[in-house]
């Protein structure tokens, strides 16, 4: 084997030129797949991210007929026990009460449908870092009555920062939810849902306007740990009545989202294997052109007794070397620039600004890194000189050898 290998090397520095420009093509190939794949996870990442964090968190504990119906009536009582059990898990970083609801916003002769999100101030700025968004005014306070709305929001209802908005809903029991309050703060928002429909206030103004004291929508429950998912929704299933009480994943109310995802993902896949198929048929060529290239130094080799075999396992060792040594050279060039991107995510402006945000994502391009999509990309450049290599060298132990030294062939 040692000597194979030896043999194999050798060869390969007989041709530099070719050995060199298909390294090299394997090189290009890996530095942009493992870009390409970086920035298609990274964006997923993200993706998933801002949906968690910003609307529904990882587990949502709430009513059991609150997610499909969606109103008041199907509200979640907060009780002292269902507090005590959240506040007692240690594997939580955020636990967010909430109460939400569909309601007719109102300023002047302008108005639009928006979601009043009744929140806690201080969970609500940890969760979705809602209070550095804030770009005129101030953020929401525990007390008072004042709403901090999104930029185009204000835009369309003609608002600024000390003007009052007018309120009109359904409280819980069908009863009539309407108020004036006062904006106190403007923010600016990625997401153009957010930017555009979304209204918060504190709890206790929210209470007070759909007449939801000691109730709550739902529950959201942000993970330390993702990789703790299922352990902990298991366990609230099985703590709580599950005929009361629904506890909800983040895959099953961003089904979506999801979609999208595995399309696109799809897709992705499909543009990163058509580039690898094309370096997999430049590894055959460069095989095939070796092999015929080689024929009668191969057939003088095997007429002095060296096994068609032996020659065969040569020769793949040669294509199997360049494939490693063009993926590690790619890897190694591609990690540095992914790792930059990585800390320096690229922010998107201008009308493709505009296009992310019609789509509720944040106009920035993140980059992620992943061990094991680097390792896949090792892999396949490996796999694909191997199955390259098979036709090619498989011809070798066909030689008619005589015919050849002769001149025959």
């Amino acid at each position: 084997m040692k000597q194979t290998l030896i043999f194999a090397w050798r060869n390969l520095w007989r041709n530099k030129r070719r050995t060199l420009i298909t390294i090299s093509s394997i090189v290009f190939a890996v530095i942009i797949a493992s870009f390409m794949r970086g920035m298609q996870l990274g964006s997923y990442d993200k993706m998933l991210n801002d949906a968690i964090k910003s609307t529904t968190g990882h587990l949502s504990i709430m009513d059991k007929d609150f997610w499909e119906s969606k109103t008041l009536i199907n509200s979640l009582e907060y009780t002292v026990e269902l507090d005590s059990l959240i506040a007692s898990d240690p594997s939580l970083s955020i636990r967010a009460p909430q109460i939400s609801s569909g309601c007719l916003a109102s300023s002047g002769r302008n108005t639009r449908g928006v979601l009043i999100m009744g929140v806690d101030p201080e969970v609500e700025d940890q969760r979705s870092g809602l209070k550095g968004k804030i770009v005129e005014g101030a953020y929401l306070s525990e007390e008072g009555s004042g709403v901090v709305i999104g930029g185009m929001l204000a835009k369309y209802l003609h608002l600024k920062v000390g003007d009052s908005l007018v309120v009109l809903g359904q409280g819980y029991m069908g009863m009539t939810a309407a108020a004036e309050l006062e904006v106190t703060g403007i923010f600016d928002h990625p997401m153009s849902m957010i930017d555009k429909r979304f209204i918060y206030v504190n709890l206790n103004t929210a209470r007070d306007l759909f007449f939801m004291e000691g109730r709550l929508t739902s529950v959201d429950l942000v993970l330390k740990d993702y990789n703790d998912l299922d352990v902990t929704m298991d366990k609230y299933i099985s703590a709580l009545d599950t005929t009361v009480y629904d506890v909800r994943s983040w895959k099953s109310m961003n089904k979506v989202l999801l979609q999208q995802i595995e399309s696109d993902n799809f897709f992705g896949i499909i543009i990163i294997g058509i580039l690898y198929l094309v370096i997999g048929f430049g590894i055959f060529g460069t095989v095939l052109m070796m092999v015929m290239e080689r024929k009668r130094e191969f057939s003088v080799m095997m007429a002095l007794g060296l096994r068609p075999g032996r020659l065969v396992r040569i020769v793949l060792a040669e294509t199997i070397m360049m494939g490693m040594i063009g993926a590690l050279i790619g890897l190694a060039l591609s990690f540095p620039v992914i790792y930059y991107f990585h800390l320096n995510p690229i922010p998107i402006t201008g009308e493709n600004a505009e296009f992310y945000r019609e789509f509720n994502l944040e106009p920035i391009l993140e980059v992620a890194i992943k061990p094991v999509s680097l390792f896949w990309q090792f892999l396949i450049v490996l796999i694909l000189s191997i199955v390259a290599a098979i036709g090619p060298v498989n011809s070798i132990s066909k030689f008619n050898f005589v015919s050849i030294i002769r001149g025959r062939e």
